[in-house]
């Protein structure tokens, strides 16, 4: 008998360019190896970048990325396509810091265990 779960839908394709410079980010992100995260449930198109046509400035996409719980706010765009290329490149760098892990140091003196120095005999027994 089949299950009754199925795959995952899979992303949206991505938005058409909204301009010039869309398109220029999006190319631009294919250069870098980089993805542009779709998402239905977003009023531009794309992950984490939120459209507010009202804005009175030209930027008018607002990117915001989650981390511990909390939503922080990565900067105001031009395009959805910038705000999204902004995301892929945090995601990449934050992904890179953390597989930097710092070589392990030596414990200091005393937290593993006596020092050789201590090692001497002084009960008075020689």
């Amino acid at each position: 008998t089949g299950s009754d779960l199925t795959a995952p839908a899979p992303p949206p394709p991505p938005p058409a360019p909204s301009s010039v410079v869309g398109a220029e980010a999006v190319q631009q992100a294919g250069r870098e190896g980089l993805t542009l995260a779709t998402s239905s449930s977003s009023n531009s198109g794309y992950k984490g970048v939120t459209h507010y046509p009202k804005e009175r400035s030209s930027k008018k996409y607002e990117l915001r990325v989650g981390s511990g719980g909390k939503q922080n706010f990565l900067g105001l765009f031009a395009t959805a396509e910038e705000a999204a290329l902004a995301r892929a490149r945090h995601l990449r760098d934050t992904t890179a810091r953390l597989l930097e892990q710092p070589p392990q140091q030596a414990p200091p003196q005393g937290a593993a265990g006596p020092s050789e120095a201590s090692n001497e005999e002084e009960d008075g027994f020689d």
